[in-house]
């Protein structure tokens, strides 16, 4: 398995690790719902070192992308980040990414289970176009700060008010003693901040981050807390809600399609879909007992199985079993009662509107 710089640092601080996508990484430090509630209410700190980081430079770059790529380019600038989908001819999706826009280059974030298979398509896809392929992932490492108290703690060990980067910006920042990619990013559903630094500065950074943020109850999160605070805000993983063989549309992410652009790779399969019937709708669900779902529950209705759990956890927010799903359109309403076959017993849950978790707005 794969390791990343601060493996020996997490195993020192007691974490206990799992595999996840290739990669040995922490799972929890102490348990998933105080490290849940702590970025909730205060502050965590992530290790993505895991995920993968690919630039693209040369001239062709933005023309490059705009063909491998669902979103519109041309409606961002430097300093901008854009989410989307890399999707292959049939329209499912090979990966979901944020694209960063800099001056001389682009910088795609991809998911780790997907770096290699991301890295050889677009090579494979490159065609006539004048460009670079460069996987970044082990020059340039990645940690993420998230809470109601990110941006402060930032501060303090700083002195820099990065409150003015907007939501999907970034800022090339001196940083630690060397230049950083800082952007308003997250995968939690908190406010908060992703940071792209060269791997040699990387843990003294995590390590500074945690000293300076003490006083204001930062504390290392592992991948446990990571997967029920995304939960909570509906926020897709890849082999869960996206995959190969589902779309971005099935997924109800067509915000992030542009189908005004002249074309790319996925359009026309895409467009075909639009004009049929989606059997299938993305939801999320509360469980109204105690039980909790796990992916790949069923979810029945009478005799008939009307769709899959794609996400199934326990919500430290809001104390009850929570999760995703694809069913049955017809039946996809929200508020709609629905049954969730939990080792072969059906337990009542409701459908609610996504997301399931809204932050507060800070004053």
């Amino acid at each position: 398995m794969k390791r990343t710089i601060l493996h020996s640092w997490h195993k020192e601080r007691g974490a206990k690790m799992v595999e996840f996508a290739g990669w040995e990484m922490p799972l929890q430090y102490s348990t998933i719902r105080e490290e849940h509630i702590n970025v909730r209410e205060k502050a965590g700190l992530f290790d993505l070192s895991h995920m993968g980081r690919i630039r693209i430079r040369g001239k062709d770059r933005a023309a490059f992308i705009q063909q491998v790529f669902t979103n519109d380019l041309t409606k961002i600038r430097t300093g901008d980040v854009q989410y989307g989908f890399l999707c292959n001819p049939t329209g499912g999706v090979i990966d979901d990414v944020t694209v960063y826009m800099a001056d001389d280059y682009l910088m795609l974030v991809v998911n780790a289970i997907n770096t290699d298979k991301a890295v050889n398509w677009l090579k494979e896809s490159v065609g006539n176009f004048q460009v670079d392929i460069e996987d970044a992932s082990y020059l340039v490492l990645m940690l993420a700060i998230q809470g109601p108290q990110a941006l402060q703690i930032m501060y303090d060990m700083t002195q820099i008010d990065l409150s003015n980067i907007g939501s999907y910006q970034f800022r090339v920042q001196h940083l630690h003693r060397s230049q950083a990619v800082v952007s308003r990013t997250g995968y939690t559903g908190e406010d908060g901040l992703e940071i792209y630094i060269a791997s040699v500065y990387f843990q003294s950074l995590w390590e500074q981050l945690l000293e300076v943020g003490s006083k204001r109850g930062l504390i290392p999160i592992g991948l446990g807390a990571r997967d029920t605070l995304r939960t909570e805000a509906c926020l897709p993983l890849y082999g869960h809600e996206l995959s190969e063989e589902m779309s971005p549309l099935d997924a109800g992410l067509s915000r992030f399609v542009q189908f005004s652009k002249p074309d790319f790779i996925g359009k026309k399969a895409l467009i075909h879909s639009t004009n049929a019937e989606f059997s299938k709708k993305l939801i999320c669900f509360e469980m109204t007992d105690k039980s909790i779902p796990r992916p790949g529950c069923p979810i029945v209705f009478g005799d008939l199985v009307i769709g899959n759990v794609t996400s199934g956890t326990y919500s430290p927010t809001f104390q009850r079993g929570i999760g995703m799903a694809y069913i049955d359109r017809l039946r996809s309403e929200p508020e709609t009662p629905i049954m969730i076959q939990i080792n072969d017993k059906p337990h009542p849950a409701v459908i609610r509107k996504r997301p399931l978790y809204k932050r507060r707005k800070q004053t």
